[in-house]
C-alpha cells in the first residue's frame, strides 16, 4: 500500500500555527471572552482539506486466479466545510455536532497481466489507473475533552463517530469502472488547540478517520479489478480551521 504524502505536510501547517499563534499568546494581553464557558451552546463554522485514500484487503481469487497483482490506494486531496454545534456538558466535556460536505479525490492504481501476449513480451506487464471525485454530505458526532484555559489558549482532544452518504451516486455509476456502496460508517479522533481573540475563536485540528464499513459490493463488482478485493475501508486526515 503506497502512503500518502499529504499528512506530513498537513502535520507540518498543524504544528505551525500552533507555534505561530502560541508565540502570539505569549505576549501581554487581556483574557478574551471570559465569559465563554458560561454558554451552554454555541455555533462555529470550518474549512478542511483532507488526503483520503483505501485501505484493501484481498481474497483468495486475488491471490490465485487473479490477473491483476497489484491494486494500491494513495493518498488524493479534498476539501471540506460545515458548521459546528458545541454543547457544554461541564467544565471539561463538550459534545459536538459538525454537519459537513465533502469532496473526495479517490483512486486505484492496478499492475496486472495481459494474458493476450506471449511471456517474453516486454508489454506483457501494464499499470493503470481509475480515479474519480465524489460529493459527500457526513454528519460528525463528538464528544470533546478540554483542558484549563491558560490566558487565551487551550488544548484538547476528542473522539467519535461519523456518518456518511454520497450525494451523486447515480451520475458517477455511468462514468466510473469501479464501484463503491455510497455510505460509510467511521471512527474519529484527534487534537486541536483554541485561540481566543476579542470577537472571536480560531482552532486548528487534527483529525484522524478509519472507516468502518466494507465499501465493496460483490454484486456490483463481479468480473472488474475488485473482484480480488475483500474487504475495502477508508481512510483519511484532515486538517480543520474552526471558527466560533
Amino acid at each position: 500500500m503506497k502512503k500518502a504524502p499529504f499528512p506530513r505536510f498537513v502535520l507540518k501547517l498543524f504544528f505551525l500555527a500552533i507555534f505561530s499563534q502560541c508565540v502570539y499568546a505569549q505576549q501581554n494581553r487581556p483574557r478574551f471572552q471570559a465569559d465563554y464557558d458560561a454558554k451552554d451552546m454555541r455555533f462555529g463554522y470550518f474549512l478542511g482539506l483532507t488526503s483520503t485514500n483505501f485501505n484493501i484487503k484481498f481474497n483468495n481469487y486475488f491471490v490465485n486466479k487473479d490477473n491483476y497483482y497489484s491494486i494500491t490506494s494513495p493518498g488524493v486531496l479534498g476539501l471540506k466545510m460545515g458548521g459546528l454545534v458545541n454543547f457544554r456538558l461541564n467544565d471539561y466535556f463538550d459534545f459536538r455536532v459538525l454537519p459537513t460536505v465533502a469532496i473526495y479525490g479517490r483512486k486505484l492504481e492496478y499492475q496486472y497481466i495481459d494474458t493476450s501476449l506471449p511471456d517474453n513480451d516486454p508489454q506483457k506487464f501494464k499499470e493503470k489507473a481509475e480515479s474519480r471525485e465524489t460529493a459527500w454530505f457526513e454528519l460528525p458526532i463528538m464528544f470533546k475533552y478540554k483542558s484549563e484555559r491558560r490566558g487565551n489558549v487551550r488544548m484538547y482532544v476528542f473522539g467519535g463517530l461519523r456518518y456518511g452518504v454520497e450525494t451523486n451516486p447515480n451520475s458517477r455509476r455511468n462514468i466510473n469502472k469501479f464501484v463503491t456502496k455510497t455510505s460509510d460508517l467511521s471512527i474519529e479522533y484527534g487534537t486541536g488547540i483554541e485561540f481566543f481573540r476579542e470577537y472571536f475563536k480560531f482552532a486548528p485540528e487534527l483529525h484522524f478517520s478509519h472507516g468502518l464499513v466494507n465499501l465493496v459490493d460483490p454484486l456490483t463488482n463481479a468480473g472488474t479489478a475488485l473482484q480480488g478485493v475483500e474487504r475495502m475501508t477508508t481512510h483519511t486526515v484532515t486538517l480543520y480551521i474552526l471558527f466560533e
